[in-house]
């Protein structure tokens, strides 16, 4: 049996970078293949492996672990400029293929956000990184094998939350 994780934000980092310009509501297949993008100068901002928000980004180190799991993951590169340091940091937006694994015993709220979250063993079995299909939250689900290489390396912007299943 292997344990899977939602990949979330780190909250309790508050001086991450934010690039500007970059909306919510962009779909991935608008945009071009090399975006570049210029972050808001703070003299804390921190340069995280996982940005969650406004779109899920990876760095290049993360983004090549993230290719060796599941190579069906689709990435558009994101170049972070930094006009008053003169630095640029390479990202890369992604989007993670969904999976039909939501268990009957999954609970959701009125609205259609979920309550409770529980995978179905069965539709999970071989899969390290993917997103779950019929919820409205953009969850990436990663298996043990990926929660402890992204642990492993000590990379930052992330936290793991473990996920039930039935």
């Amino acid at each position: 049996m292997r344990d899977y994780f939602l990949l979330l934000d780190d909250e309790r980092i508050i001086n991450k970078t934010q690039p500007a310009g970059l909306g919510n509501n962009v779909k991935f297949e608008e945009l071009p293949p090399v975006s570049v993008l210029p972050v808001e100068y703070s003299r804390t901002c921190e340069y995280v492996d996982w940005l969650g928000k406004p779109m899920r980004m990876a760095s290049d180190r993360m983004k090549s672990l993230m290719e060796k799991y599941n190579r069906y993951i689709r990435f558009k590169r994101v170049e972070l400029i930094d006009t008053k340091q003169s630095g640029q940091h390479s990202y890369w937006i992604m989007q993670v293929p969904a999976v039909e694994c939501l268990s009957p015993q999954s609970e959701f709220h009125p609205g259609g956000t979920l309550k409770r979250l529980v995978l179905d063993r069965e539709q999970v079995k071989g899969h390290h990184m993917f997103a779950i299909q019929g919820i409205l939250e953009p969850y990436i689900v990663v298996s043990l094998d990926v929660a402890e290489s992204l642990l492993r390396r000590h990379w930052t912007g992330f936290i793991l939350q473990k996920i039930e299943r039935a």
